[in-house]
């Protein structure tokens, strides 16, 4: 199977921006609240120092944990046997951490997902998705509509000529059943392999617009001087799986 670099190029700015942001409006925020009792000076130094702190905490431990030993160890549980016919059918394991291939002409995406419990271990499954077209070429929603709902594999969900779903042996799920099977629902249903670039031209985009619409939506400015632009974007609405 593919290399993949265990830290991912550019994330440590998600960090460093983060901590810049966060930290700068916590020092602020000490900063104003040491005026009454402390001198100008020594608030600055309070406010400064806990502006540096956060950004050693963020960088140092979230960033360190994180893009580092966590997602080495998820990288490990990609490269082992439960995802060796992905590897033998030459799917490819993208550094987002998700596996693309081609197989009996269908383009599948195969995305490793983990469901945080508390106090209890962690929910690991997969879901399963496959780009597709119909016949005639044409865009039909009601039908795809139609199309969702609980089958043999799972509970399959049509859109955007796309189709997804966790397969019910979930836990550790036999791929090649998996694939052949939806690769009979779609041939049944005349629904004709979908090339990755094609949907993206067609579908792809728009959804990202639409993503970006949605967060948009969401966030909430706090404070802007000059280039710094602080923001804070509530967290989507949780769904269970």
């Amino acid at each position: 199977m593919n290399k993949i670099p265990i830290i991912r190029k550019g994330s440590y700015k998600d960090y460093l921006n983060n901590s810049i942001g966060g930290g700068f409006i916590l020092g602020l925020l000490f900063f104003l609240i040491s005026l009454p009792t402390n001198s100008v000076i020594n608030s600055m130094w309070i406010g400064l120092s806990l502006w540096v702190g956060v950004i050693i905490l963020f960088i140092g431990v979230g960033f360190t944990s994180e893009e580092y030993f966590k997602r080495k160890q998820k990288i490990k549980k990609l490269y082992s046997d439960k995802y060796a016919f992905l590897d033998k059918n030459a799917f490819i394991l993208h550094q987002d951490l998700y596996f693309e291939g081609i197989y009996k002409d269908y383009h599948f995406r195969v995305l490793p997902m983990t469901e945080r419990q508390e106090r209890k271990k962690d929910i690991e499954y997969v879901i399963i998705e496959a780009f597709y077209t119909f016949d005639n070429g044409q865009i039909d929603s009601e039908k795809e509509k139609n199309l969702s709902g609980d089958y043999f594999l799972g509970q399959l969900h049509f859109a955007n000529h796309c189709v997804g779903f966790v397969p019910k042996d979930w836990e550790l799920p036999n791929f090649k059943e998996n694939f052949d099977g939806l690769i009979g629902i779609l041939k049944r249903e005349k629904l004709m392999p979908f090339s990755k670039l094609e949907w993206e031209e067609i579908f792809g985009k728009k959804l990202k617009e639409e993503e970006i619409k949605e967060e948009k939506s969401r966030t909430k400015q706090i404070l802007k001087i000059g280039k710094l632009d602080l923001k804070y974007v509530k967290p989507k609405n949780k769904v269970s799986r």
